[in-house]
């Protein structure tokens, strides 16, 4: 079977041209060509009338010859077999055309070598095409460890504020009894700033799950958490285009690890509203519907009413580089990682299309084997613990916790593990630590090891806390020792039912609250 060759031949003479067809063709090629003469039809040809797959030039032409050509597709930045073909051609010509670049030589009296050397050429393009492919996929990926390091510093960077500043307002909003009262238009603002920063707190979460690297470990996911989470991150892309319907059914958590899911999730939707032209959001939709397939699945579908996919490519967008957007908007990764994705969490990936009436995803999830672990709620009118050490660097954030738990528990608020130890070692003892996990001075992790080894009963007592500026080394630690670790800002309820969570002490010494 002739194998098909888009040629772009550069040649005055009618009849040479028809030779090097002729020997094309003899050599197992079907050829298209177009032949050009002048430095103005290359370009033209170049511009308008490609990708070629291969381009044969005479040397010498009577308005200008095969370098000035050859500088012509360079300067376009084309990578494509390009030789030259000519009916003499001296040993110095030939060296000075191969140092500039063209891929080989031949004489017009010695064709048979054409049809070999256009196949080996057009191998050695592929091979650089294919790590040209490499290379940007790894610059991508370089780019977005990158953008999730940057992500995740500035997450970390708002968190500690921000967990300060909710702590304290549900400090003035939840006054204990005898405290003084704010007016009710101070409390409504107050209220007011609470939701604002409700609202920060999840773009920022939002924020960590895009930021996180590709790990590996797996667990029990909440999909609609997730899936809400890839709708406020695309939100920006989608409200002027269509409108968002969500059809959530009742579903099993699924296993799986909720940065690489929400990266689909994003990918998908951002995908189903570049289907959808600018216009009238009001009549087109993008609707998100979960439902229990099984036991064992969960089922989620991504509707858009987009302009559809032909036919002819709706297994091809699953092919890596392969994309329909235009030259320098889309990689052609998007789909391919979303079923590699899909598939190493033991799920799939499928489409169904019309054109002109839209596109369905479906993805199929499996589901977690037991039950989803819940925080230990406290028993009703339980205290909380009476001896609490706060370690934060962030002064701000220990003072907040301080003021929300010191009605129930001695509080002693410090910034440095050193100081920490010290006063563990002078025979203090609590009920529970809550520790930052990054500090400066010493790490959570460091301060753990160090009080490990001085009092191990004391260091089953701590409680991580975290802005949310992971390393590998820290999550591989709270792999190992299973101590529990909450997110700044904190969830209040949680952090109480982790201290009503812990076994009573023996009777010791405790601190007087205060703040160092």
């Amino acid at each position: 079977m002739a194998t098909p060759l888009h040629l772009l031949l550069i040649e005055d003479f009618e009849d040479d041209a028809l030779l090097v067809l002729r020997e094309l063709r003899r050599s197992g090629y079907e050829v298209t060509h177009k032949r050009v003469e002048t430095a103005e039809a290359l370009a033209n040809a170049l511009d308008a009338g490609g990708p070629w797959d291969a381009i044969i030039a005479d040397y010498a032409l009577p308005r200008f010859d095969a370098l000035a050509a050859f500088a012509l597709v360079q300067q376009r930045g084309l990578d494509v077999p390009f030789l030259i073909v000519s009916g003499q051609i001296g040993e110095d010509t030939a060296v000075a055309a191969m140092r500039a670049g063209v891929h080989d030589f031949l004489l017009k009296d010695r064709l048979s070598r054409l049809g070999p050397a256009v196949a080996r050429e057009l191998r050695e393009a592929a091979l650089r095409a294919e790590r040209r492919k490499m290379q940007e996929q790894l610059l991508l990926s370089d780019r977005l460890a990158s953008l999730g390091l940057l992500a995740a510093s500035v997450a970390h960077e708002i968190n500690n504020p921000l967990a300060s500043l909710m702590a304290n307002l549900d400090f003035v909003l939840n006054p204990e009894e005898g405290s003084p009262a704010v007016t009710a238009d101070q409390e409504q603002a107050l209220r007011d700033c609470l939701l604002c920063s409700e609202r920060i707190r999840e773009i920022v979460r939002d924020i960590k799950i895009f930021s996180r690297p590709d790990e590996k470990q797996r667990g029990a996911l909440d999909v609609h958490r997730v899936l809400d989470s890839s709708l406020r991150m695309a939100w920006n892309h989608i409200f002027h285009r269509a409108r968002i319907v969500k059809d959530y059914g009742a579903i099993s958590p699924v296993l799986g690890n909720e940065a690489p899911l929400g990266q689909v999730f994003l990918n998908l939707l951002v995908n189903a509203a570049d289907a959808i032209p600018d216009g009238d959001s009001t009549t087109q939709e993008i609707r998100v519907v979960t439902r229990q397939d099984g036991n064992s699945h969960v089922r989620v579908e991504i509707h858009d009413t987009g302009r559809g996919i032909p036919p002819e490519l709706r297994e091809r967008i699953f092919e890596p580089f392969f994309t329909t957007k235009p030259v320098g908007v889309g990689t052609g990764l998007g789909l391919a990682i979303c079923r590699r994705t899909l598939n190493e969490m033991g799920g799939e990936i499928s489409v169904e299309s019309e054109l002109g009436r839209g596109t369905v995803f479906h993805l199929r999830l499996q589901t977690a084997s037991g039950d989803t672990e819940k925080p230990a709620r406290p028993a009703p009118g339980k205290v909380l613990k009476q001896r609490l050490l706060i370690l934060d660097d962030e002064t701000v954030v220990g003072r907040a916790l301080q003021r929300l738990l010191q009605t129930h528990c001695e509080v002693l608020v410090l910034s440095h593990g050193r100081d920490a130890l010290a006063q563990l070692s002078s025979g203090l003892r609590f009920d529970a630590i809550l520790c930052d996990l990054m500090m400066p001075e010493m790490s959570g992790p460091r301060f753990y090891e160090e009080l490990s080894r001085m009092l191990p009963e004391q260091a089953q007592r701590v409680i991580f806390m975290t802005g949310g500026a992971f390393t590998e080394q820290s999550r591989a630690f709270l792999a190992n020792t299973g101590l529990p670790c909450i997110d700044k800002p904190i969830e209040f309820q949680r952090l109480r039912s982790l201290l009503a969570a812990m076994p009573p002490m023996d009777a010791g010494n405790g601190p007087t609250t205060q703040t160092a």
